[in-house]
């Protein structure tokens, strides 16, 4: 029988590493509610991803925000949990492998039934297919927003294997806002509030303007001036993160980048453009390097 070592706490590769905490961990709570908890493990990989079946239904704080991953920037929509309620993570014991916990194999199937699991101290990164969310939790945008809520949660799934592998997913299926929304712009001179670094780009076409595209090749939903790049204080920001230094630069004039531009007017995020602009027309500020 296959044997899963749950804690590697001296690992070189991260799969991911979240935010510790929700950017508005304020908006937590000690009196949150489960409704609704058919979650039953069911199954693990060799990698050490374990895998729920059924609902929860729970409430905390759902908050969008750009996270990062290895130098590159990502949309992130996670849900932390209120201080008083639970989604599993890891195990709760110090056995070295399942079996040793109370879990059963059969075949290829887990019976996790006697497994005792720890609680869940940080963040769900999750997928939405179907719920409506209010703005700006429901789009990309240069700041954190979030909301008190009870939301439910399906697919629930994590890496089992300790700090090395902390990352926790599922889909939202359900969503009641319990609060107003709340909203951090970032700004011009602070754009690099949250736990992510946008690179600046200048300006590098022999036109007048730069056209910002919805998508890589996409319809023209903007324009850059040249004048307002050099002379004016506009401001365009790289959203591919640090990563595009080590990993892009030597093909970046030949790729479509995605970028927030902050026009001369626009104080912060709340009017900047999100969109794509070609390598050919503009250039990294450190060259690269």
């Amino acid at each position: 029988m296959k044997k899963i070592i749950l804690f590697l706490l001296s690992i070189n590769f991260l799969w991911a590493s979240p935010p510790t905490e929700a950017y508005f961990s304020e908006l937590l709570r000690d009196n949150g509610k489960v409704t609704k908890n058919t979650l039953k493990a069911y199954d693990v990989e060799s990698g050490g991803m374990v895998y729920f079946d059924g609902e929860i239904t729970l409430t905390g704080v759902l908050e969008r925000a750009d996270n990062e991953d290895m130098g590159d920037n990502y949309t992130a929509l996670r849900f932390y949990p209120d201080n008083n309620v639970n989604l599993p993570f890891l195990y709760a014991s110090s056995e070295m492998y399942l079996e040793n916990q109370g879990a059963s194999k059969y075949g290829d199937s887990w019976d996790f039934s006697g497994v005792e699991f720890d609680r869940l101290d940080f963040g769900v990164l999750l997928k939405n297919i179907e719920v409506k969310l209010p703005e700006p939790l429901n789009k990309r945008f240069l700041g954190v927003s979030a909301v008190r809520a009870e939301v439910t949660i399906r697919n629930y799934r994590f890496y089992g294997e300790g700090e090395a592998g902390r990352e926790a997913y599922g889909d939202i299926v359900g969503f009641k806002a319990l609060g107003d929304v709340e909203t951090k712009y970032f700004s011009k001179n602070n754009y690099n509030s949250g736990n992510v670094s946008y690179n600046e780009l200048q300006y590098n076409s022999k036109d007048n303007y730069v056209n910002i595209r919805d998508k890589a090749n996409g319809k023209i939903i903007g324009k850059i001036l040249k004048r307002d790049m050099i002379y004016n204080g506009g401001v365009l920001l790289s959203i591919n993160g640090a990563g595009i230094d080590y990993m892009n630069y030597e093909n970046f004039e030949k790729n479509w980048h995605e970028v927030f531009y902050l026009p001369p007017e626009a104080e912060d995020g709340k009017y900047a453009i999100h969109g794509f602009v070609h390598g050919s027309q503009v250039k990294l500020e450190n060259g690269g390097y």
